[in-house]
């Protein structure tokens, strides 16, 4: 008999998909079959897998040691005596915390955290680190995540800390990570219904006095890694919208803009900015090369990234009945509860802040 208590990071999902992915190597109908002899049960009672883990239920699996941890995937060593013993698995409050990267010491191998609560994390991502891996030895700020919680997410058996959001390499400022199954469910439904305000700065070529209201019609070449855009539907097009308003004019013609993103496309702000006639200071791929190499030669400033920062993440109070139309437990339902009305920020980067100061704009980076 092996017993195990869920921890928080694991609560608030159903049991039969907790112990798909407790059992890596187990299959469905084992699992259910299991349920049904009572071979597992539920803080002692018969359970039929549709139950919602919370966090102190205790798990009870009454078959042998070997047959647990087979199905958990747990490795075998050669036993004293001869024939291969089980290594043996520490309880859930003692689980160990699930490998990552080895990250190097450099200037983007230190996790800045702005806020963090039971559930949710908010990281400012630095310019220059990716979100998520493109390869298998890349560091990324989800790398960072998942070290800094390994230590923190006590009693975690199936959850893994992952960010919510991604922003672009060369984009800095916020990205959002559930610490919890339920913070992550709740970032996941909130941002995929675009609930949540997400506000970014950035410095672009051209006078701007007025806002700007942005809508077309987007596709991204994976093969390319561009945007393309459009006023007019296409096939397999996708709306993308943003709003722009002038904080501030700055001389040699660039303007501070703070842009509510309303879609969330890859390089969508980059690309809509450029093809409104207002590329963004330092882009590379959408921007104005001419005008990017001239800041620089002139300031003796080199651009590394474009200048766009997300700044701000603006979180609303949850109408009536909007957790179960989303699908929220309890536990996710009370966290969104806790996070209305806030606004979660990173301040702007040294570099924003340096072109900023060339630009006699040094009192808009507070």
């Amino acid at each position: 008999m092996q017993k195990i208590i869920v921890g928080a990071p694991d609560a608030g999902q159903r049991l039969d998909k907790f112990l798909l992915k407790f059992f890596k190597e187990a299959d469905k109908g084992f699992l259910y079959k299991m349920l049904r002899k009572k071979n597992i049960t539920l803080n002692g009672k018969k359970a039929d897998g549709s139950e919602k883990l919370t966090a102190g239920d205790e798990l009870t699996f009454f078959f042998a040691r070997e047959t647990f941890e087979k199905f958990r995937g747990v490795p075998t060593v050669a036993g004293p005596s001869g024939p291969a013993g089980a290594v043996k698995e520490k309880n859930a409050a003692a689980s160990p915390a699930p490998k990552t990267a080895a990250v190097p010491a450099s200037g983007l191998s230190k996790l800045r955290v702005v806020f963090e609560d039971e559930h949710v994390l908010f990281a400012d991502k630095p310019a220059g680190l990716l979100t998520q891996k493109a390869k298998a030895d890349d560091v990324s700020l989800n790398d960072l995540i998942t070290a800094y919680l390994a230590g923190k997410n006590t009693g975690a058996l199936t959850f893994s800390a992952g960010t919510a959001n991604r922003l672009d390499r060369g984009t800095s400022g916020l990205v959002a990570a559930g610490r919890t199954l339920a913070g992550q469910q709740l970032l996941t439904a909130l941002l995929r219904e675009r609930l949540i305000g997400k506000y970014y700065w950035c410095i672009v070529s051209g006078r701007l006095s007025a806002p700007l209201h942005l809508k077309q019609y987007y596709a991204k070449d994976e093969a390319s890694n561009t945007a393309s855009l459009s006023d007019k539907p296409f096939p397999g097009a996708l709306t993308a919208e943003l709003e722009a308003v002038p904080a501030a004019p700055l001389k040699e013609g660039f303007t501070l803009l703070r842009v509510h993103l309303i879609t969330g496309r890859t390089h969508q702000i980059r690309a809509q900015l450029a093809a409104a006639g207002h590329p963004v200071l330092g882009d590379g791929k959408y921007g104005d090369i001419r005008i990017n190499q001239a800041f620089s030669a002139a300031h003796a400033y080199p651009l590394r990234h474009q200048l766009l920062h997300a700044r701000e993440m603006h979180f609303p109070a949850p109408e009536e009945g909007a957790a179960e139309r989303l699908g929220l437990s309890e536990t996710a339902a009370a966290e969104w509860r806790a996070l209305a009305g806030k606004t979660v920020s990173a301040p702007l980067p040294a570099s924003f802040l340096t072109c900023l100061r060339i630009l006699g704009g040094e009192a808009y980076g507070e």
